[in-house]
């Protein structure tokens, strides 16, 4: 070792940055025990480097997947080559806690973790070099915009009053049902519902009622749907249910069902209890629909006749 004074102070510096710097270093040898460990990693796990030294590293965190991360390290020592760990695929190696006051909703750091060979002098592969860098603000900001987008994508896309699809996402659900009946010649139910004397229900009660009564439909609804159903609002009172694989005697027993647990709601109002009933209109896709509004169409028809007949009940068009 050289006893120039200026190598020897650029040994002091070496080494004072490697304890200093914001990021975790870490020396396992071939054992996976502990060579070097500087003070990022000293602060954050409340371990100091003169009790790590020497220890397994499985020791100190035995909540750290040591199948894993071994197969990992004897990869690097055998192949040569580092290993780059991102927070992406697993949020965080060691479990340290978040200290940063920006970024304080994360509970633990995200880190990326880098395993570099060590080379020897003469040129074997004994020990591997961990770098641990905190990316908790970029991490939370990623989450935080990933959870905006799928907000705004859910919110593009739903009823606020009812939580029920909106009208816009209504076209591309009967395009793709109307698709897969052509190729396949399936059967698929498209239904129609109202709710009767709706406009009354807002005249006499006023529209926060009238608020209640359609969320309490829509609940009704959704409830009785199946995963592959769609359930929309089509705008004011009026609802589409698009049941994929369902015929029409299908669809009919969805609707009457339906129908029945409506006509049991009870919405307490001011000086009332109010009721409402609802009709359904139902159309199976034939092979005569040019498009999805001849199918839907079809639907519209067969609620108007449930309307002209007395409302409070299911009727079914069938298509030539």
């Amino acid at each position: 070792m050289s006893s120039n004074p200026e190598d020897i102070m650029e040994l002091h510096w070496l080494f004072d940055m490697l304890q200093h710097i914001d990021v975790g270093l870490v020396v396992l040898n071939d054992k996976y025990e502990i060579k070097l460990w500087n003070s990022f990693i000293e602060n954050h796990s409340g371990v100091s480097s003169s009790i790590a030294k020497g220890q397994s590293l499985f020791d100190i965190f035995p909540t750290i997947n040591s199948n894993w991360l071994q197969q990992k390290l004897d990869n690097v020592i055998a192949l040569r080559t580092p290993i780059f760990i991102s927070w992406e695929q697993r949020p965080h190696l060691f479990p340290f806690k978040s200290y940063r006051p920006i970024t304080g909703m994360a509970e633990k750091m995200y880190q990326n973790v880098a395993l570099r060979p060590i080379t020897n002098a003469d040129g074997t592969v004994k020990y591997v070099c961990m770098v641990v860098y905190d990316v908790t603000d970029v991490a939370v900001n990623k989450e935080s915009l990933s959870n905006a987008n799928r907000k705004l994508d859910y919110l593009s896309k739903t009823d606020p009053l009812t939580s029920l699809h909106n009208r816009g996402s209504l076209d591309k659900v009967l395009n793709n049902a109307f698709e897969v009946f052509k190729q396949s010649n399936g059967s698929h139910a498209l239904v129609m519902a109202d709710i009767d004397h709706f406009k009354q229900v807002n005249d006499r009660y006023g529209h926060p009622v009238g608020d209640q009564v359609l969320q309490a439909v829509a609940k009704v609804l959704s409830s009785g749907a199946r995963k592959t159903d769609f359930v929309g609002r089509y705008g004011g009172e009026e609802f589409v249910i698009v049941l994929p694989n369902t015929d029409s005697a299908g669809a009919l027993f969805f609707c009457e069902t339906v129908r029945k647990k409506i006509a049991e709601i009870k919405i307490k109002a001011a000086d009332a209890i109010v009721s409402v009933t609802i009709s359904f209109g139902i159309s199976e896709a034939c092979s005569s629909d040019k498009d999805v509004h001849d199918w839907l169409s079809r639907s519209d028809d067969a609620l108007y006749k449930a309307k002209e007949g007395g409302r409070n009940r299911s009727v079914v068009v069938s298509g030539i």
